[in-house]
């Protein structure tokens, strides 16, 4: 897990084949699809209060999460965007080919659970966020 800077953001075009382009504040990566265009169009603002906001545009919907600190590459073609609070976790999950999940507001106590014991509900946000927590820096 690292700390999301801007300085990152062509090894992450790289990581996910993602076109790199800028507008005036942000920088937008365009991520598989092929012909019919980007299936993810995401947006990362650096804005001036240091906050990092990360958005997700898909042909399925809109995906935004403030306050990112950490990067988590997850090979082969992987990125978990993590937000933390005390005891709370939000992540976006990105691929290479264009896949896109948003979990939010996740206990972190169940990251660590045995997922024998966790309600199937809560399964797939414990595993794929769980990685923030055992993917060394």
């Amino acid at each position: 897990m690292v700390e999301l800077r801007r300085e990152q953001i062509k090894e992450l075009a790289a990581l996910l084949s993602a076109e790199h382009g800028l507008t005036d504040s942000d920088d937008v990566l365009r991520i598989g699809g092929g012909e019919s265009g980007p299936a993810i169009v995401l947006t990362i603002s650096f804005l001036q209060d240091s906050t990092v906001v990360i958005s997700a545009q898909t042909s399925y919907g809109y995906f935004e999460l403030h306050n990112v600190h950490q990067m988590i590459s997850v090979e082969p073609d992987e990125v978990i965007f993590a937000s933390e609070g005390e005891d709370r976790i939000s992540g976006l999950v990105v691929s290479r080919n264009g896949a896109c999940s948003l979990f939010a507001n996740v206990d972190r106590a169940y990251l660590s659970a045995d997922l024998g014991t966790l309600d199937p509900a809560l399964l797939l946000s414990a595993m794929q966020l769980g990685l923030t927590e055992v993917v060394p820096l």
